[in-house]
């Protein structure tokens, strides 16, 4: 359990997890929290490590995913909380992008699609602290 006080914080906790991925041909990391716990901060500072500035990181609530060029990496960051249905293209597509090399998978809401994936995904999970700012951030792999 790591417990953040401020955004920075929680984005530098995310360029440390993105300095582990070095070298790894690919990862998959599901980012599960309620709203405003911090997702899509610890999805900037991940891509930040990868050289992809900071104000290019939006979340894709209404896009579905973005696409980040980062380093060498393509960084896929998907938002199923609008997702109605995880239907067989859907799931096609995820499949499909996790299998490429020098591919980062970061998805937020993924309660959805975790049956299809991979062993060694890793789960970042995020929630409120005690103070305004506050954020208690777990890891665990599936």
């Amino acid at each position: 359990m790591t417990i953040t006080k401020t955004a920075d914080e929680t984005s530098a906790l995310a360029g440390k997890l993105a300095e582990e991925l070095i070298g790894k041909k690919n990862a998959v990391i599901c980012l599960k929290g309620n709203l405003g716990t911090g997702k899509t901060t610890f999805v900037k500072g991940f891509c930040e490590y990868f050289g992809v500035k900071d104000s290019n990181v939006k979340s894709p609530t209404y896009t579905y995913y973005r696409l980040y060029k980062g380093n060498g990496r393509d960084i896929f960051h998907f938002d199923y909380y609008r997702l109605v249905n995880f239907d067989e293209q859907v799931e096609n597509e995820l499949l499909e992008i996790i299998e490429k090399e020098n591919t980062i998978v970061l998805i937020e809401w993924p309660e959805k699609a975790e049956y299809v994936l991979p062993k060694g995904t890793v789960i970042v999970d995020f929630a409120y602290g005690d103070d305004k700012n506050e954020r208690i951030i777990n890891f665990s792999k599936l």
